[in-house]
């Protein structure tokens, strides 16, 4: 373990981050449902270094937290039109007609942010359809002190490429960084895109990236040897289910 902790330190001493961390996927980790405020409540007040969660647009242009395209899992509500995408249905009806199995409301943008700037976690955004000038201005709203803490996240490339140039234009956006989702390690150059989330990346692909001054993590690693597998990699961040798991390897890694 010492020889593992001299590597692992040297390792990331010349990195972008001081130590690895671990990201909290969809909130998971501390005891609650997914993208539920309560989970993005319980995973901000247990101190998750970093809480990633998904954002759909209504038919209206509301920013709602729901991973699928389709309210049709984790949903209650004999009368909530399940069968349709988000963006088919109005905000109104999914507030009315719409309940989490837990009871709640599907979360807002806004009612997310609200309470998750009250902690100090870092917040992966996942964009899934398109991002939005009230979504640009409700980060900067809650969070216009720390833009540091925004990491804007999609497997989508122009998606990203709409936040790209608004880095060019708004000084507080400069600030924030892009991160590109790929199955794969990625073979190109990223362009302006700040960084990589990958399911699968070879060690030497880790080191080039970082060497070119781009961000590298991983997704979603949840068993032990998974993770301390793409730590020693050098994965700068883990995407995980099991959080806590993932913090505790971390400090034992990296105390």
């Amino acid at each position: 373990m010492k020889n593992l902790l001299v590597f692992t330190t040297l390792l990331f001493s010349t990195q972008v981050f001081s130590r690895p961390f671990c990201v909290a996927h969809r909130a998971l980790g501390y005891g609650q449902l997914e993208n539920s405020l309560a989970a993005l409540t319980a995973a901000s007040r247990s101190g998750a270094e970093a809480i990633e969660f998904d954002l759909h647009h209504t038919k209206d242009g509301k920013t709602v937290i729901y991973h699928d395209k389709k309210l049709d899992r984790d949903i209650k509500g004999k009368d909530c039109p399940i069968k349709k995408e988000v963006h088919e249905i109005h905000s109104k009806e999914i507030r009315a007609l719409c309940r989490l199995v837990n009871d709640e409301v599907v979360p807002t943008f806004d009612e997310a942010l609200q309470e998750l700037s009250k902690g100090e976690s870092r917040l992966f955004i996942e964009l899934k359809d398109t991002v939005t000038e009230d979504d640009f201005k409700l980060i900067k709203k809650y969070y216009s002190d720390r833009p540091e803490k925004i990491f804007i996240i999609s497997f989508d490339e122009k998606i990203l490429a709409k936040v790209t140039a608004k880095q060019k234009t708004d000084d507080y956006f400069s600030k924030t960084k892009t991160i590109l989702l790929k199955k794969y390690g990625y073979f190109g150059s990223l362009k302006e895109i700040d960084g990589i989330d990958a399911k699968y990346i070879h060690k030497s692909k880790v080191k080039r990236l970082i060497k070119r001054g781009k961000i590298v993590g991983v997704y979603t690693k949840d068993t032990s040897d998974k993770i301390i597998k793409y730590l020693l990699k050098g994965a700068q961040f883990i995407t995980t289910n099991e959080s806590k798991k993932c913090e505790d390897i971390i400090d034992q890694m990296f105390p």
